[in-house]
């Protein structure tokens, strides 16, 4: 990812979801982290390179973590499809639609299954972000920006480490169970859906975990805003007529996050990727000549 940013981001005036729900007052991004939270704001924070001020009209959460579709994303729910007819430029030309797709959508750790895995890590370390990819284990070579759930079993190994039986990672956004720690989106026509699904009918706090789950899992942070925590994070400002709501107490704030709309700023590592309606970090080229070309 392109420097879209400088360091120090300020975002005060708003709400803030931690470990103990949801507070009030500024959130403060040095970085890649979560450099302070609090009621509060420090008035040197106030001389950051960006200072917005959401009046109170808006609510911060951490990004979501999920299992979606990216080289596929463009032929999702168009049945089988054939992708080996294109070059490994046109598969990474599809595969940014698909992160990018993610992204906007909040979700700031996207987690594949792909027949194409080098084209992920491609991407990955060209763009400097940080995609989870599921694969047998020792198929493909490490890069730091790839977050690698390895498959040895029936075993999800990170690293060393022996996380969780395959059959337990993940489970579909309407069908939740306590082991699960990675929602299933993929073949989802929009992925705001799938995280709707997730919080119907559950108590929102535990979809919220759910969504979370893998930064829990991989030891990134809690999957809350909070100090020391990734700054990759997803904001809804209710200023905009068409997302407005009361927020007059925490229930509501929470039934903000069930009403899964696409959020209006995303940050990844401390940078603004999608504020407003625009994707400031990875250019699209048009795909249509190279969707062509597949059968």
């Amino acid at each position: 990812m392109s420097t879209i940013t400088t360091a120090r981001i300020l975002l005060k005036n708003t709400w803030f979801l931690t470990n103990k729900g949801f507070e009030k007052g500024f959130v403060f991004l040095y970085g890649s982290k979560i450099e302070d939270t609090g009621s509060e704001v420090n008035p040197e924070y106030e001389f950051s390179e960006l200072v917005y001020d959401f009046e109170y009209q808006a609510v911060i959460t951490h990004g979501y973590s999920l299992l979606v579709d990216l080289v596929e994303y463009t032929t999702r729910q168009l049945g089988d499809i054939d992708l080996s007819v294109l070059t490994r430029s046109e598969l990474k030309k599809l595969a940014e639609v698909g992160v990018v797709n993610a992204y906007t959508n909040g979700i700031t750790l996207p987690v594949t299954i792909t027949k194409y895995p080098e084209v992920v890590s491609d991407i990955a370390r060209e763009n400097s972000i940080r995609i989870g990819l599921i694969v047998e284990r020792n198929t493909v070579v490490r890069n730091p920006y790839i977050s690698l759930l390895e498959v040895d079993e029936g075993w999800i190994y990170y690293g060393d480490q022996k996380l969780i039986e395959y059959k337990d990672l993940t489970c579909k956004p309407g069908m939740l169970h306590d082991k699960c720690v990675l929602i299933d989106a993929r073949g989802y026509g929009n992925l705001v859906t799938a995280i709707e699904e997730t919080y119907r009918g559950n108590n929102p706090l535990l979809s919220y975990n759910k969504l979370t789950g893998l930064y829990r899992v991989l030891g990134v942070d809690n999957g809350f805003v909070e100090k020391g925590s990734a700054s990759d994070l997803v904001l809804f400002d209710l200023r905009n007529p068409l997302k407005s709501a009361p927020v007059s107490d925490e229930k509501r704030l929470y039934n903000i996050l069930v009403r899964a709309q696409q959020p209006d700023i995303v940050f990844i590592g401390g940078e603004i990727f999608y504020e407003f309606g625009e994707n400031l970090a990875i250019p699209l080229v048009k795909i249509g000549e190279i969707l062509k070309k597949i059968k």
